[in-house]
């Protein structure tokens, strides 16, 4: 006895409620999507650690030539931070960022960069 073919079943849609869709509803959604991303400070280096637990080190001491060279070359504080990575670990380093999430490395960079500006304010207690 043959056995007839049947189609395979058709993937189910995901319904989606536009018309409920709430200001509180977005900033829960928005909460859950913000990646963990956590850093400490040791020895005058700055060490985060990414959502999948990916371990980036970086110094907090930097030369005024290469701050300068930074400001001139990137206009962004991704593409500055990336150009951290690349002159401390090379290029392999900068390119494993450089595929990570945006939102993540965004956060990354951002914390080390305020914390590199907490350092310096440091210096001069009001």
């Amino acid at each position: 006895m043959a056995t007839p073919k049947t189609k395979p079943a058709a993937a189910a849609v995901p319904e989606y409620d536009f018309d409920n869709w709430s200001e509180e509803a977005e900033e829960k959604a928005i909460a859950a999507a913000v990646p963990e991303v956590k850093y400490i400070i040791v020895e005058k280096r700055f060490i985060g650690r990414l959502g999948d637990g990916t371990i980036i080190e970086v110094p907090l001491t930097l030369s005024f030539d290469f701050i300068d060279q930074l400001q001139a070359d990137y206009s962004t504080p991704i593409d500055q931070f990336k150009a951290i990575l690349t002159e401390i670990g090379g290029e392999a380093i900068s390119a494993d960022f450089g595929k990570r999430d945006m939102v993540e490395g965004a956060i990354l960079a951002e914390k080390y960069f305020r914390v590199l500006q907490r350092v310096q304010q440091a210096a001069f207690p009001e």
